[in-house]
């Protein structure tokens, strides 16, 4: 019994050490304002693509359609310098001007899209500086929420961005780790012992 206690213990320790090194990764959140449909796509290499609204059902009393709101935005777990692509393109048939998209950080949107009625496509690279505590995304914002759906696809400018967003222990977690794994491997090798007769 107490073999199995102390297994359990390490095994506690292994986990508790997964879940603090998660929470120092910046989580996103989805939002939408006025009823929207816009989402996110996650793509691998820590890349996503923030669509605007289209469902076009949201009116007040029979007027004309509303406006919706669709970021994905993060608080900054520390001081950090981000590079990424961009590329945005609009499927309205009315081209960008009405569904403008771009980043935001502390509440401030800053537009990357064409304001053009002719244009439907850009694409740049955006550096953010950011401090502890600031708050960063995207947006796309869909001015009738019909004809077409905005799009703003990020991806990390380089493989270094992209470990900027995983998760790296701290050295704590790593004693921790290592702790744990050791009693562990303890735990295993005092079992696997023949009883002498």
């Amino acid at each position: 019994m107490l073999r199995s206690g102390w297994a359990a213990l390490c095994a506690a320790g292994v986990v508790a050490s997964a879940s603090q090194a998660a929470a120092s990764v910046d989580m996103f959140t989805l939002g939408n304002t006025n009823g929207g449909d816009g989402g996110v796509i996650l793509s691998s290499g820590g890349g996503f693509d923030v669509f605007g609204a289209d469902n076009g059902t949201s009116r007040i009393f029979g007027g004309g359609p509303l406006s919706s709101l669709t970021t994905y935005t993060a608080t900054s777990s520390g001081d950090q310098t981000l590079t990424f692509d961009w590329t945005y393109t609009s499927a309205d048939g009315a081209g960008s001007a009405y569904d403008p998209g771009g980043w935001v950080l502390n509440g401030v949107q800053t537009q990357l899209s064409p304001d053009d009625l002719l244009l439907d496509s850009a694409s740049g690279q955006l550096t953010l500086n950011l401090s502890a505590g600031d708050s960063y995304g995207f947006y796309i914002y869909s001015t009738d929420s019909q004809a077409g759906r905005g799009d703003i696809r990020i991806t990390p400018a380089s493989l270094l961005e992209a470990e900027a967003l995983a998760v790296v222990p701290e050295p704590a977690t790593w004693g921790l780790m290592i702790g744990g794994f050791f009693g562990l491997g303890l735990a295993l090798r005092s079992r696997r012992r023949p009883a002498l007769a």
